[in-house]
Order: C-alpha cells, then sequence, then structure tokens
C-alpha cells in the first residue's frame, strides 16, 4: 500500500507540474503576441536582445535606397523601428503594433518622423500605396488572419515597394507549418497578388522579400 500511495503522489505531482508548464508555455505565447504588464514589458527587453542581430542581417539585405515612408509591423517597444531610423534617417518610419502595453513604451522613442501607433495589421488605416518598405520582424507567425494580413500589406504598399519578413525559421514551422515549404509560401502570396522574389537563411534565421505582382 506504501508504495502504491507513493506512486500516485508521485503521479499527482508530475501531472500539477505539466500543467504548470502548459499554462506557463501559454501565457509566454500570449504574451509574444500581445505583450502586457510587466511581464510583457520584461519580454520586450529580452527581445531587444535577443533579436537586434537578426534586425541588422535583415537590412543589410536590403538593396532599397531611395527609401521615402517605412512601416514596420509587430515592433514591440520600438527597438527595430529606432534602427530602421537609424539606417534611413531622411525616412519616415511609422511602428505599428496591436498592444497598447507595447506602444506605450515605444512613444518614449518618438521622434522628428518616427512615430508609433495602436493598429491592427488587419486594418491599419492608412491610404492606399503609402509605404515603398513595409517590415516585420519575428511577427507574421502571430497574425490573427493571415489572409486578411497580407492583403492590407499590400494595399497599402507602392507599386514598386518591398514586403521584408525575417524571423526564426523554427517559430515559422510551429506557428505556420503549411508554409514551411516554399513553394506553399509562393502559392499563398500569389493568390494576394504578391510574388516572393527571394528568400534566404542565415543560421536559425530566414528572410523574405516580397513584391506586388505586375500585370
Amino acid at each position: 500500500y506504501f508504495n502504491k500511495g507513493v506512486s500516485s503522489l508521485l503521479i499527482i505531482i508530475i501531472t500539477i507540474c505539466l500543467l504548470f508548464l502548459y499554462f506557463l508555455m501559454h501565457h509566454l505565447i500570449q504574451q509574444s503576441k500581445n505583450p502586457t504588464g510587466i511581464l510583457g514589458k520584461g519580454m520586450m527587453k529580452i527581445w531587444n536582445y535577443t533579436y537586434f542581430p537578426m534586425y541588422v542581417w535583415a537590412t543589410r539585405q536590403l538593396d532599397k535606397n531611395d527609401v521615402h515612408r517605412i512601416l514596420d509591423v509587430g515592433v514591440g517597444n520600438g527597438r527595430s523601428s529606432i534602427f530602421l531610423k537609424e539606417i534611413y534617417p531622411r525616412s519616415t518610419v511609422i511602428g505599428i503594433d496591436s498592444s497598447a502595453t507595447a506602444i506605450s513604451e515605444a512613444k518614449d522613442s518618438e521622434s522628428l518622423n518616427l512615430k508609433f501607433e495602436r493598429k491592427d495589421v488587419r486594418k491599419t488605416g492608412y491610404p492606399d500605396e503609402t509605404f515603398d518598405l513595409i517590415t516585420g520582424f519575428q511577427t507574421h507567425f502571430h497574425w490573427e488572419d493571415i489572409e486578411t494580413s497580407f492583403t492590407e500589406l499590400r494595399r497599402v504598399l507602392t507599386s514598386d515597394g518591398l514586403l521584408l519578413l525575417a524571423c526564426e525559421w523554427q517559430k515559422l514551422v510551429y506557428f505556420l507549418p503549411q508554409f514551411k515549404v516554399e513553394d506553399e509560401f509562393s502559392k499563398f502570396l500569389s493568390s494576394k497578388g504578391l510574388n516572393l522574389l527571394t528568400s534566404q537563411k542565415s543560421g536559425r534565421w530566414i528572410l523574405y522579400k516580397i513584391v506586388k505582382e505586375t500585370n
């Protein structure tokens, strides 16, 4: 009876631990989608440290110099937008995020022609063909409605503009497994009037350059 009691107790403890880990992971994933409170602020600071090398690598692949208006999607506390402004000091950079906490933090870094706004990528409200460069770092696999989001970004992208996406490959495979085969992602983009120009990997990161399809 003693051994059975110990075994039952161990099963209960293991079950509780597994449930705790499940809810913790679920909460952290929700924070990565929509950071809130003290935990969200702390996670955004960690992201700055973790993903800044990715911003550097991805933007080095840009050969677009005549950039006037940039939209940075899913900016967290704004570090990627600040970096874009440093690269294109004469451009107007707008960083958007659906998180009120993120935008509140980012607004502390606003300056001339660097603005942050709380927006939903599915419906930004900007006029057609507003931006000649749109960037999304470590974000598009979290978009609530990916079809509507890409349709919206196509609308606000200029006819000769560029959509640059970069993220961790494993996160992409986990959250968007239907796009782990590049041909499937390319077909999806084509259905939205977009063309996958190039893609490339560096270590654990992957980058996509996307343009509007020409008739």
